[in-house]
């Protein structure tokens, strides 16, 4: 039991010393809801930042800037969003993901109603 509790202290200390955007994308890839609802994470396309797709379809990109995360939503009129925080970011992405689902549940309501 000890070498369990002092293994997971030990990918604590890495988790803290890699950059953030490593750090946020081993967070996401942590939560297994995100795969269960048809998101995926992935590492940017230059090897840095966060990518996040809807199933095939570029969702948005987290990069850091300047000691900063920065949301790139897919929605280019969307402003972008920033936060200081790994758990800031996590969260953001969730909420995110869950207005996708729910928009896109109530598009498939509606579509039912009208047929």
């Amino acid at each position: 039991m000890a070498s369990i509790v002092q293994s997971d202290q030990r990918v604590r200390v890495l988790m803290l010393s890699a950059p953030l955007d490593q750090q946020l994308r081993q967070s996401l890839l942590d939560i297994p809801e995100i795969s269960a609802s048809g998101f995926s994470v992935r590492e940017g396309l230059t090897g840095a930042g966060v990518t996040i797709l809807k199933g095939k379809t570029y969702f948005g990109s987290w990069r850091v800037t300047a000691g900063t995360l920065v949301w790139v939503s897919s929605n280019m009129g969307e402003a972008n969003h920033f936060v200081d925080t790994v758990d800031e970011a996590v969260r953001h992405t969730l909420l995110l993901i869950l207005r996708n689902l729910e928009a896109s549940s109530r598009v498939r309501s509606s579509l039912r109603a009208a047929s």
